[in-house]
């Protein structure tokens, strides 16, 4: 069965430094699947439904949509969010234009690029970290995100 729990950090540099209230955004995480559905027509389409019923090897989409309710443009925005033990990361699939993308192996205490994602190696010396590895991804937006705008940042996993 899917754990549908996790947590989600939001920070802004610009809106802590400012006067601005201290909720100026606003996030509402969801897990949905991601299903083929044939169409008459012969195509097949990609949908996203409720993650309520989730089995073994299905894929699985998070997604942490955002609004901006402050009253100016958001800068500096951090979004993080776990990876979620009982699902495997697919590589490549936390992406948002604009943002700069980085991974943690250590629970979230700290971030680096994919390419410099490396672990200690038995015996010695260091390896590529790999997807069973990565337990958070940070999303970092420079903005600005205007007034009342609102995006989302997005993971695709593959239920073990």
């Amino acid at each position: 069965m899917l754990n549908r729990h996790f947590a989600i950090l939001v920070l802004s540099a610009a809106v802590a430094a400012s006067t601005l209230p201290a909720h100026a955004l606003t996030a509402t995480q969801k897990v949905e699947k991601e299903i083929s559905v044939q169409l008459e027509d012969g195509t097949t389409q990609t949908r996203l439904v409720s993650a309520a019923e989730v089995t073994p090897g299905e894929k699985v989409v998070y997604t942490v949509a955002f609004t901006n309710d402050s009253s100016e443009a958001a800068t500096d925005i951090v979004l993080a969010m776990p990876v979620p033990s009982d699902v495997r990361y697919l590589d490549g699939t936390a992406n948002r234009p604009g943002a700069v993308v980085r991974f943690s192996t250590d629970g979230g205490s700290s971030f680096v690029g994919r390419d410099a994602l490396v672990l200690p190696a038995v015996g010695g010396g260091t390896r590529a970290a790999n997807v069973d590895d990565i337990t958070h991804i940070q999303w970092r937006i420079s903005g600005p995100i205007p007034v009342g705008a609102s995006d989302k940042v997005s993971f695709k996993a593959r239920l073990r």
